[in-house]
């Protein structure tokens, strides 16, 4: 076992490699190696139930892998992404079922199925896919951008590294440009919109699986619907925001569903009332939550709608 492992970290170690030294300044030393490492263990040891495999298509060419294809094209022109062997016992709530995606230019064609999370059968409704057009765009949800021991040392011990990328909703094409300018997706979430929706799809580009939502084992509240912009403009702020894992699921949980006490959401992501509550104070803090009565909070969507208009 420990032989798989280690052939599977250096196979992938060098594909990774390969991609980052595309850029222009690469910081990819053997500081910024051994940094990569750990992260690359840290995935291994995640508990995850993927929910498919990912077969891709670019400009035509067929690719299992994700970052092999960041290595060979310069520039995408179109996309298909292949969902394959599908985990019926997985959770899907708050993503989609999809089979088959084309791309081209931000926008496309996926083939989807029903899938009801409240239902015991939870796919009585998938006897045959469902063909909708659909606006694609993305961002990366978590990256690795190498620094390298020289950058590393012109900071204090005690001082953080700023930020070294700034993820955006784009289109694939304008997030193809930035990976091959030396940001290293780990995980990219695609935001399929259609006339009255908007469902995530999370690629695992180290698996080359499709990961769950972040929510996706809820399936006790009530989502309610939002207008097309909407969906948009949180999208943008939520792929900006530069915030824990924590409260960027309560933030998307509110915005999901309507007003919810500090127990439901509490509840919802198995956590304790005092740790969900200082969440939630401090995204009121920046004003993207709003309080009512004692107990009660809601998202601000003229917050979120501001920022948006702000990012562009």
């Amino acid at each position: 076992m420990l032989i798989n492992i280690h052939s599977w970290m250096e196979d992938k170690l060098e594909k990774m490699k390969d991609l980052l030294k595309l850029s222009v300044g690469s910081e990819f030393d053997e500081y910024a190696k051994k940094n990569l490492r750990k992260r690359l263990y840290e995935l291994k040891n995640a508990d995850i139930e993927y929910l498919s495999d990912l077969e891709y298509f670019i400009n035509g060419k067929k690719y299992s892998s994700l970052i092999e294809a960041f290595c060979e094209k310069e520039e995408i022109e179109k996309m298909k992404i292949r969902f394959l062997n599908p985990n019926l016992e997985g959770d899907w709530n708050f993503s989609k079922p999809v089979k088959e995606l084309k791309e081209k230019e931000g926008k496309g064609v996926c083939e989807t199925f029903e899938y009801d999370p409240t239902s015991l059968d939870k796919w009585s409704q998938a006897n045959h896919p469902n063909m909708e057009k659909v606006m694609v765009r993305a961002f990366i949800e978590d990256f690795y951008v190498p620094v390298s021991i020289k950058t590393k040392s012109e900071y204090h011990h005690a001082e953080e590294l700023p930020r070294q990328y700034d993820p955006h909703l784009k289109k694939f094409q304008d997030l193809w440009k930035d990976v091959r300018n030396g940001v290293l997706p780990l995980v990219i979430r695609l935001c399929i919109y259609t006339k009255n929706e908007r469902y995530p799809l999370l690629l695992d580009t180290t698996y080359d699986k499709l990961r769950p939502h972040h929510l996706g084992s809820i399936t006790r509240v009530k989502r309610v619907d939002r207008e097309p912009l909407d969906y948009r403009d949180f999208d943008k702020v939520y792929a900006w925001l530069d915030l824990p894992l924590l409260p960027k699921k309560i933030l998307e949980l509110l915005f999901e569903t309507q007003e919810m006490t500090v127990f439901d959401v509490a509840d919802c992501l198995n956590s304790d009332k005092k740790v969900a509550e200082n969440n939630l104070g401090s995204l009121q803090t920046k004003g993207f939550v709003d309080k009512k009565k004692d107990i009660n909070y809601e998202i601000n969507m003229e917050k979120i709608k501001e920022v948006a208009k702000r990012l562009g």
